[in-house]
């Protein structure tokens, strides 16, 4: 059997017997893998805390095509993310993350787009003061790396850029003006947060360190992030680590 090299990102971990693990992970060249690490439980074990969720790890592996489960045979730790893990908050988001990305139906084949911005998304997490505004910037870039990308630029009915606030058409990824909005129907979005999404899908993660939303806003974007999710990935579940933020 080959061995392999890559990075990858821990999605998930399961107990494997009495000592190993089975881990889902998401890598830079090969996409989502599932590896088996043998013995990475017991005291003594080679891996040490390198399989910890959430970490950011190189790895060697050994690989066989006909088989699910791949072996790993090493992991050493790229980054820990050590401000994540010393908070709950921050620790829910950044799972939040990673809970996102194993529910897509992504496969095995490798996506450096989606993979660069996930890291992308934990180092924010890691450093930014508002955690959340990352996890829904990293939603809303997410859509244009599926090919969903929404159009907040002008009104598909008439052509002009927004004015006020707007209704959503979340079939067709498109949104309505003000003025044309009472002979379509739609999401209804504040112009609050119109700007808070163009803002997400533009901008960089450290730029919406200081972007603040009001709660009602919040509750809109976040709806509408949901509802277009949901709307345009089949069998795409509610995020549980979101669920547990909010009960924080």
């Amino acid at each position: 059997m080959p061995l392999k090299k890559t990075e990858a990102i821990v999605l998930k971990s399961l107990r494997q017997g009495e000592t190993s693990k089975i881990l889902t992970l998401y890598t830079r060249a090969f996409g989502k893998l599932t590896v088996i690490a043998k013995g990475a439980r017991s005291m003594r074990s080679k891996f040490g805390g390198s399989l910890e969720l959430l970490n950011y790890i190189s790895i060697v592996f050994y690989e066989k095509e006909t088989r699910e489960i791949q072996l790993l045979s090493q992991a050493d730790i790229v980054e820990f993310f050590a401000n994540i893990k010393l908070s709950v908050e921050k620790t829910a988001l950044a799972m939040a993350v990673c809970e996102l990305v194993n529910n897509l139906e992504i496969g095995i084949e490798p996506n450096p787009s989606l993979f660069k911005l996930h890291l992308e998304a934990l180092k924010a997490i890691n450093q930014n003061e508002n955690p959340m505004n990352v996890l829904r910037a990293f939603q809303v870039k997410l859509l244009n790396i599926l090919g969903i990308r929404p159009d907040f630029t002008t009104c598909s009915k008439c052509k002009n850029q927004k004015q006020g606030g707007v209704a959503f058409d979340i079939t067709q990824g498109s949104f309505i003006c003000e003025a044309c909005r009472k002979q379509a129907a739609g999401m209804i979005l504040s112009a609050d947060s119109f700007h808070a999404l163009r803002s997400f899908q533009r901008d960089s993660f450290a730029s919406l360190n200081g972007l603040l939303i009001s709660e009602p806003s919040c509750q809109q974007v976040d709806g509408f992030i949901a509802a277009y999710l949901k709307y345009h990935i089949e069998g795409l579940r509610d995020l549980k680590a979101v669920k547990f933020f909010k009960k924080l």
